[in-house]
């Protein structure tokens, strides 16, 4: 295989082509996935309230019925009077025959009737096919008979109770009712009974799949469960602390007060029925409650969601889905094959002829899309080659001689600008102190003056008078040649205001500086100013008046450096107002004291790891490092600027003027 063809667009087509749709397929997929399982999920909510519904509906329809029968017994005449005068024969052969009557209607054909006044039990008993009615006399003191004596004591009407008859030898799912007297005395209990199994049949074992319910009282004791071993288990205990509870059988505490939140919710009647999910067994079920009204206990139905509805019943969903993508791919790749690749082929073959020198080729433009564009300006490019080529040496000689002659141009122009820029130098240099002046009037001093370029748009000024001089550091608007000139003129107007104004007051210095820029410097298309530190030193009396405009002087005195701040308004510029006061800043200073102005630029200057200015604080902590003299504090701040800067270059002009009375 040929490096081309290792190196083939086709190939890479192909792959993007099946990268995209395999993106777009498992984005749509999980979309679908997403999608299908909120509406699993939600078809699961609606199907287990539903059911919960049903299920409620069903158990009250078969309980109902068996309660109201047994409600009628427990209000019947002749049994009330039995319960009262049970020695009298005629009233018991009276009451024995309305029994039967209530028997037969029953479901499970069977009734009890408990008298309080005897503490007689009677009870209908099939045993082994001999139908008969059996009495036993029930005992406070007996567990088995505590549920007697319960109903007597705290029920007021009618109750289910799951308990386990000694005599019948079973467990049942109790209706007991309080029979009452004329007076609302209560004479006994009365009722039926539906066996377990009976009522696990018809209550809690479903054909439907994935659908189990069961019945819990309010303390979630299991009632009904289609594990009969659990509802044995309960009718046989007699302590509500042995019985097995639904909370018992959920595996998250969060769970288990979430249905103790729900079974409180329901039973208050806040809602009919709530549905929630729940774990059990290690298994996720979505759990749906309803009241039971009238019986106190609560329907449960857990649906296992996997088995109502699964993804499996998207499947044939999913599979168009996947046939769809292959064909989608296929045809893309086809479309591209035919309108991208096979004219990309012959104009790479009509290349590799230019490649080798042959120019005459064209090759033929087949559509008017870009494909076809770029096939003609192939062919104009070969037929331009083809030209140039022939008349290369000509054309090639005129360039050359054009280009020198340009060269030659732009060396002149350089050359004359870059003597203009010396020329510039030498005159700003010439509006700058001597070194003989800031000895004489500063002493130990030194001096860092750094412009951007050859010349800036910064300097300093010093200038001597009897019994004091005065020091200025000024930053004027921008820095090259427009900012020399700007330092010229401004050296100039400021000569021109302390001879024939004032030489002893910073403040009126600046507010007159400021008023004859803004009238003679008619700037129309910039706005252009300066920044200024000006200090008035006494020497003799040991006094500094400093006034500014943007910029600060720092004095640094037993190891602590202060910052006199300047004036936030400038000086020329338009927005600068010409009935401005400047303050200043009497200060006291003593042998040894340092003073520094420095302009924006130092503080400005980048480096570092991220580029960000040199900064105030870096500032101030250097005036108090270095050597006894002011030099060398110059060489420890030089090397300290030269150490944060690195590879950045400066922003701006830069200098810095420090003196020690």
């Amino acid at each position: 295989m040929s490096a081309m063809q290792l190196h083939s667009l086709k190939p890479k087509f192909i792959l993007v082509i099946v990268i995209l749709s395999l993106v777009v397929g498992l984005a749509t997929l999980s979309t679908f996935y997403l999608s299908s399982n909120r509406i699993i999920k939600g078809f699961a909510l609606r199907f287990a309230t539903k059911e919960a519904l049903l299920e409620k509906n069903k158990i009250m329809s078969l309980i109902d019925r068996e309660v109201v029968l047994a409600r009628k017994m427990a209000d019947d005449a002749s049994l009330w009077r039995w319960a009262v005068h049970e020695d009298r024969p005629e009233f018991k052969l009276e009451a024995f025959e309305e029994l039967e009557s209530y028997r037969r209607l029953f479901r499970d054909k069977s009734f009890f009737i408990a008298l309080a006044g005897s503490g007689h039990y009677y009870v209908y008993n099939r045993d082994q096919g001999h139908e008969r009615v059996e009495m036993s006399v029930l005992s406070p003191a007996n567990p088995s008979d505590k549920w007697f004596y319960d109903a007597l004591r705290a029920q007021d009407d009618y109750a289910l109770n799951l308990d386990y008859n000694a005599i019948l030898k079973q467990s049942k799912v109790w209706i007991n009712v309080v029979m009452k007297g004329k007076q609302g005395e209560k004479t006994g209990v009365c009722g039926s009974g539906i066996t377990i199994t009976d009522f696990l049949n018809e209550i809690v074992f479903s054909h439907e799949k994935g659908l189990s319910t069961m019945l819990v009282d309010q303390a979630g004791i299991i009632q009904a469960h289609e594990d009969r071993a659990i509802v044995e288990h309960n009718a046989a205990a007699r302590s509500n602390d042995k019985k097995i509870t639904l909370f018992s059988l959920m595996d998250l505490p969060d769970e288990r007060e979430h249905l103790k939140q729900a079974i409180s919710d329901l039973k208050t009647g806040k809602s009919e029925v709530a549905a929630f999910p729940v774990q059990v067994g290690g298994k996720v079920y979505l759990a749906a409650v309803s009241h039971l009204q009238g019986v106190g206990w609560f329907n449960v139905v857990l649906v296992d969601v996997s088995q109502v509805i699964s993804m499996r019943a998207f499947l044939p969903i999913i599979a168009i889905m996947l046939l769809s993508f292959v064909l989608i791919i296929a045809t893309l790749a086809l479309l591209m094959n035919r309108m991208v690749l096979v004219p990309l082929t012959r104009l790479t073959a009509a290349s590799r002829e230019v490649a080798g020198g042959r120019y005459d080729i064209a090759i033929p433009v087949t559509g008017r899309d870009e494909l076809g564009e770029l096939s003609g300006s192939f062919n104009r490019m070969t037929a331009m080659i083809l030209d140039h080529t022939t008349n290369l040496e000509i054309k090639v000689k005129e360039r050359t001689d054009q280009l020198s002659s340009a060269n030659r141009m732009l060396e002149e122009s350089r050359n004359r600008i870059m003597e203009s820029i010396r020329y510039a130098r030498i005159i700003q240099s010439s509006i700058l102190p001597d070194e003989e002046l800031c000895r004489s009037c500063l002493g130990d001093n030194f001096v860092i003056y750094r412009p951007k370029e050859l010349v800036g748009g910064d300097f300093y000024y010093l200038r001597r008078f009897p019994g004091h001089f005065l020091l200025a550091v000024i930053d004027c608007t921008g820095h090259g040649v427009p900012g020399a000139f700007m330092t010229m003129t401004v050296n100039a107007v400021l000569n021109h205001v302390v001879d024939m104004v004032c030489n002893d007051d910073p403040a009126r210095i600046l507010a007159e500086l400021n008023r004859v820029l803004r009238r003679n410097l008619n700037f129309r298309e910039v706005d252009a100013g300066l920044d200024i530190a000006l200090c008035l030193v006494d020497r003799s009396a040991g006094r500094l008046v400093f006034a500014g405009a943007g910029l600060s002087l720092y004095l640094a005195s037993s190891g602590e450096v202060r910052e006199i701040r300047g004036d936030l308004q400038r000086v020329g510029y338009k927005g600068s107002r010409l009935d401005y006061t400047y303050q200043n800043h009497i200060l006291t200073i003593t042998a040894g004291d340092g003073c520094y102005l420095t302009s924006d630029g130092l503080l400005d200057l980048p480096g570092g790891d991220k580029g960000f200015g040199f900064g105030s604080e870096r500032f101030r902590n250097l005036l108090t490092s270095g050597g006894d003299t002011m030099q060398a504090r110059a060489e420890v701040i030089t090397q300290a600027l030269s150490d944060y800067q690195g590879d950045f270059s400066p922003r701006d002009d830069m200098t810095l003027v420090g003196f020690r009375l």
